[in-house]
């Protein structure tokens, strides 16, 4: 497929322009968003962080499933903590599990 410019640089110069253009826009845009949640959260800033609705938040914070604070009557997030809380929850891959299995296999052998 021929494509033709109407200036002086190749295809390849032009999608490489393309996609650094792309990728410092998406970056500022990444930038204002996490700048625009603060480090303490309240209860409807960690709803809408975790994408759950306010029941199923106050529910999982009563059975103590999430990490939270409390003043007063009011409960406040960290955000650090709520995203680690997420990161707990990663499935391991099966070639993670091998490796685990080799490894303690190896422990119990020696």
């Amino acid at each position: 497929m021929s494509v033709q410019f109407l200036t002086n640089i190749s295809e390849q110069e032009f999608k490489e322009f393309l996609k650094d253009a792309l990728k410092e826009t998406l970056g500022e845009k990444l930038g204002a968003l996490k700048e625009q949640l603060p480090e303490i959260l309240d209860v409807q800033q960690a709803a809408q962080f975790l994408k759950l609705k306010l029941a199923t938040l106050y529910e999982k914070t009563s059975r103590k499933l999430i990490p939270h604070f409390k003043k007063g009557n009011k409960l406040y997030f960290h955000l650090s903590e709520l995203q680690e809380w997420i990161n707990q929850g990663k499935v391991k891959t099966s070639e993670e599990i091998e490796n685990e299995a080799v490894t303690f296999t190896l422990k119990k052998a020696a």
